[in-house]
C-alpha cells in the first residue's frame, strides 16, 4: 500500500464522516431540551479535537453576543454579534436537503411538513389550505396552530442511513438533459432526463465511493461526489478528501467508469471492540482498505492484516469500520464465522 501523489490533509474524523467536511452545509438538531427536534441551518467548521464523532459547527440563524458580562464599550454600545458556534455529536447532524423543493410542491391536508420559524425548521401537520398559497400548520410540541406561506414550508423528511425518507422525486429542471441522471454499467433505460438502472443507482450530486486501480492502491475505496455524467457509463467525480498536487486548493477530479463506483456505505457506529478475525475496512492514505483484525491490542487498538499486499498495520478503533460489500443493489455484511 503506497502513498498517492496527492496532498493528504484529511483527518480520520472527516474520512469517517465525509458528508461533514469543513464548509459542508448541514442542518443541526438542537441539543437544548426545549428546542429538541428543531433543525437549524449551519455549516461544519472543523472536526472536534476531543471527540472523533463530533464536529464544531456554526449556525446561520443563531448568534452569540460578543463580549462578556452584558456590558458595552466605553460609549455604552453593545459589542457586535457573531454566528453561534458549538461542538455537536455527529448524530445531531444531517446534510442540508436540496433547497429547490421548498415552496414548489402543492401541499395537502394532513401532510407532515417542516415550517421555518424563529430561525429553524419545526415539524408540524397541515390542517387547512388558505388562499394565496398559504397554509395553517399545527405543532404538537406546543399545541398551537400558525399560518405560513408556501415558501416557508417543505415536506418533512428523515435522514436514515445516508438516504432521505421519503426520497426526493427525480425530476428535470429545464428539460435539456442537464438534470439528475441514474446509470449502471449493466443496463441503461433512458426516460427523459433520467437513466433508470438495473443494478445500482448513481445520481448527480450523490456521495459515492470510488475503487482505485492504480499501482499500490488496488482495492481501496475513496469517498467522492458525482459532478455530472461525462460519457456513457462514465462520470466526472470530485474526491472528498484528495487534492491535486498542481492545485492544492481544489479537490481532485477524475473521470471514472460506473463499474468503479458504489454508493457510500451507511454509517455504522461500533461501540464494542472488534473481535479477532473480524473483517473491517481500515482508513489509510485517504482510502478504506479491506482487512482482517489479526490481533486486539490495548487502548482500543488493533493489528490488521491485508491479504492483497500481506501488510500488517496498527489502527485505532476510530480508524476502522465494519466491512460491507455492495452486491445486487444491497449492502451485505460478511458472516462473523466466514
Amino acid at each position: 500500500m503506497y502513498e498517492r501523489d496527492v496532498k493528504r490533509r484529511s483527518s480520520p474524523e472527516i474520512m469517517a464522516h465525509p458528508r461533514f467536511r469543513p464548509g459542508a452545509e448541514v442542518e443541526i438538531t438542537s441539543p437544548i431540551h426545549r428546542l429538541r427536534g428543531t433543525l437549524f441551518p449551519g455549516r461544519v467548521v472543523a472536526p472536534s479535537s476531543r471527540n472523533p464523532h463530533a464536529f464544531l459547527v456554526e449556525y446561520k440563524t443563531l448568534v452569540a453576543q460578543g463580549g462578556s458580562g452584558g456590558g458595552g464599550d466605553a460609549g455604552g454600545r453593545r459589542p457586535p454579534s457573531r454566528p453561534y458556534r458549538e461542538e455537536v455529536s455527529v448524530g445531531l447532524l444531517r446534510p442540508s436537503p436540496p433547497p429547490a423543493e421548498t415552496g414548489r410542491r402543492c401541499l395537502r391536508l394532513g401532510d407532515v411538513v417542516d415550517a421555518f420559524l424563529n430561525g429553524g425548521w419545526w415539524e408540524g401537520v397541515v390542517t387547512k389550505e388558505l388562499k394565496s398559497a398559504r397554509y395553517m400548520v399545527y405543532f404538537r410540541c406546543v399545541k398551537q396552530e400558525y399560518r405560513f406561506d408556501a415558501a416557508e414550508l417543505r415536506l418533512h423528511r428523515e435522514w436514515v442511513n445516508g438516504n432521505w425518507v421519503p426520497p426526493f422525486e427525480a425530476e428535470g429542471e429545464d428539460g435539456d438533459g442537464g438534470g439528475d441522471e441514474e446509470v449502471t454499467s449493466m443496463m441503461e433505460e433512458k426516460s427523459g432526463d433520467i437513466c433508470r438502472t438495473a443494478k445500482g443507482v448513481f445520481t448527480k450530486g450523490m456521495l459515492v465511493e470510488v475503487r482505485s486501480d492504480e499501482d499500490g492502491l488496488q482495492g481501496a475505496w475513496f469517498a467522492a461526489t458525482i459532478i455530472n455524467k461525462s460519457a456513457r457509463n462514465q462520470f466526472l467525480i470530485e474526491y472528498q478528501t484528495l487534492r491535486a498536487e498542481d492545485n492544492n486548493s481544489e479537490y481532485l477530479r477524475e473521470q471514472v467508469a460506473t463499474s468503479h463506483l458504489r454508493p457510500y456505505p451507511p454509517e455504522t457506529f461500533v461501540v464494542d471492540p472488534y473481535e479477532r478475525k473480524a473483517r473491517v475496512d481500515a482508513l489509510y492514505n485517504e482510502g478504506w482498505w479491506e482487512g482482517i483484525v489479526e490481533r486486539v491490542l490495548d487502548g482500543m487498538r488493533y493489528r490488521v492484516y491485508f491479504e492483497g499486499t500481506e501488510d500488517r498495520m496498527e489502527f485505532h478503533h476510530s480508524e476502522l469500520r465494519p466491512h460491507q460489500d455492495w452486491i445486487d443493489g444491497k449492502w451485505v455484511m460478511p458472516s462473523r464465522f466466514s
